[in-house]
């Protein structure tokens, strides 16, 4: 889980398409419409605005999926005078179908819109609401309008049942596809490429929402989140529970093919097609006997990437996979970090884009510098615990020689993690009797009250004896040595406090979690 606030606000939302439309083949997009007829040789997109809420325009940013993960677009020059944006984008190339994100103090102001070269977009922010005016509004104020008027799929969680958790999802999205089409008939709308884009990203919004339902509560009231778990996780555990159930997963979702993932223009302009490909292939077309995140699993995908896809998706899938993989932990072990190192050379050619490059040469350098064991600032990293007593890491490693030790990073404001504590106890609990695995809980947040509070409030399923706070937070030695980005985070140690994986799967997945334990005890 995203460490800021803002991320939990912008994945509620977007959109993806239907079966029973009739989509154009990839080589008809052409067409006698604005958007077809952009105008490559200008290169930019001004952007101008007003506004009654100036912290917006300070704070807008405008997304490009074009680079290997979506973010701000870079070659930007933005001006602001009084209540009104001036801003220019250059190296537009072409039509990019791109997320607008502004928000003050109070509220986020979200849109889609047409990225066209050539083309001028007129924002206006008023009485808290976005809308986009310019030769194009119309095809620029469609997701707007869509979100109002079609509900989400974020308040729609999984609720036990995974089969009325996919007739409700497949609601919602034949809902928001009837808008479209809807949409497209009341502003009599010719652009293939429009129809095509937005159909294509409302499909693989859908995709998304199946595969990775949505089982935890925002804080947020009234929405959701999904968890690690992902759906093959949950369909076990729902079997486990009802053994009447058979979840045939081919069938919920609907026998879908590897061609679904074959399309240049989705990996431009979708980001929900991007974050498919990788996790479709992790978790529906292997075979799930792969250890998570293992050396087998990595080698399975790669081949079945290499075997399936080619040009600039199978880059995209590769570098994917990579960077998936390297915060997982893999790359972190011994038996790890020449099969990574060895894949990122392989295709260190082909690896072009700027932000592909700086992410492969960012994990090399994070290869280069790993060795295995704590350093000694790491290891002298202090916390605070229950009872106001300071200690440091090395101390509590002291007290727990000869055993198995996993390090779990929690907070207080993290659902996923919360969940995963107050499920997880019976597990940890027989692992911690049948494979001598001690539980340190270690919390990286800033409010040592809140998170004192949290610990009485768990005192159930949390031992007080092994539950830190750690001074300095995500700026300490520890969380800079692991590099903690998201969480929860798991640390896996053997006896002699060699770490054996820096990035652990959830021990919700108890199967290959226990696997993992099993092995270390088999080596010692």
């Amino acid at each position: 889980m995203k460490l800021k606030d803002v991320i939990y606000l912008i994945v509620f939302s977007l959109l993806l398409n239907c079966k029973k439309n009739t989509l154009p083949q990839k080589e008809s997009l052409t067409s006698n419409n604005f958007i077809e007829k952009s105008d490559s040789k200008l290169n930019k997109v001004l952007i101008t605005g007003t506004t009654d809420d100036i912290t917006a325009f300070k704070y807008l940013n405008i997304m490009n999926n074009t680079y290997l993960f979506g973010r701000s677009h870079l070659d930007v020059k933005k001006e602001i005078f009084s209540d009104s944006l001036h801003m220019v984008l250059n190296s537009i190339e072409k039509p990019l179908f791109s997320e607008i994100v502004a928000f003050s103090d109070k509220i986020l102001y979200r849109g889609w819109v047409f990225l066209i070269p050539g083309d001028t977009i007129n924002i206006k922010i008023k009485n808290g609401v976005m809308k986009f005016f310019g030769k194009n509004a119309i095809l620029n104020n469609y997701w707007s309008e869509m979100n109002i008027a079609t509900p989400e799929y974020a308040k729609t969680p999984y609720r036990g049942d995974l089969k009325l958790y996919k007739k409700n999802v497949k609601s919602i999205y034949e809902k928001k596809v009837f808008f479209l089409n809807q949409y497209i008939k009341k502003h009599h709308i010719q652009s293939e490429l429009f129809i095509y884009t937005i159909n294509t990203d409302l499909k693989h919004e859908y995709l998304s929402t199946l595969i990775n339902p949505k089982n935890i509560k925002a804080r947020t009231e009234g929405y959701y989140l999904s968890d690690s778990d992902g759906v093959i996780l949950i369909a076990q555990k729902e079997a486990d529970k009802k053994s009447e159930v058979i979840i045939d997963l081919s069938n919920y979702f609907e026998n879908i093919f590897v061609e679904e993932f074959k399309d240049i223009n989705a990996l431009n302009n979708s980001v929900f097609f991007k974050d498919n490909i990788n996790t479709y292939i992790s978790n529906y077309f292997l075979n799930s006997k792969f250890l998570a995140y293992s050396k087998e699993k990595f080698l399975a995908e790669k081949e079945f990437i290499q075997k399936n896809f080619e040009g600039e998706i199978e880059n995209y899938a590769i570098a994917r996979m990579i960077r998936n993989y390297h915060l997982k932990g893999f790359g972190k072990s011994i038996n790890t970090i020449e099969i990574l190192e060895k894949s990122i050379n392989e295709y260190e050619d082909k690896f072009t884009k700027p932000s592909y490059i700086e992410y492969m040469n960012d994990i090399k350098e994070d290869l280069k510098s790993y060795d295995f064991e704590l350093s000694e600032t790491a290891l002298n990293s202090k916390f605070i615990n229950i009872n106001g007593d300071t200690l440091t890491l090395n101390k509590i490693f002291a007290r727990s020689k000869n055993r198995i030790k996993v390090i779990d990073f929690w907070a207080t404001w993290c659902p996923p993690c919360i969940k995963q504590i107050k499920e997880g106890k019976p597990f940890k609990d027989r692992l911690q009797v049948e494979n001598n695995v001690e539980w340190i809980y270690i919390s990286p947040e800033k409010d040592y009250q809140k998170w004192l509070k949290k610990n009485k409030e768990f005192e159930h399923v949390l031992n007080f004896n092994n539950s830190f706070f750690l001074l300095k937070g995500l700026k300490s030695s520890l969380a800079s040595s692991f590099k903690v980005k998201e969480i929860p985070r798991y640390v896996i140690f053997d006896k002699n406090n060699k770490i054996v994986l820096n990035s652990a799967p959830s021990p919700s997945d108890q199967k290959n979690f226990e696997r993992i334990i099993d092995g270390i005890e088999n080596k010692e």
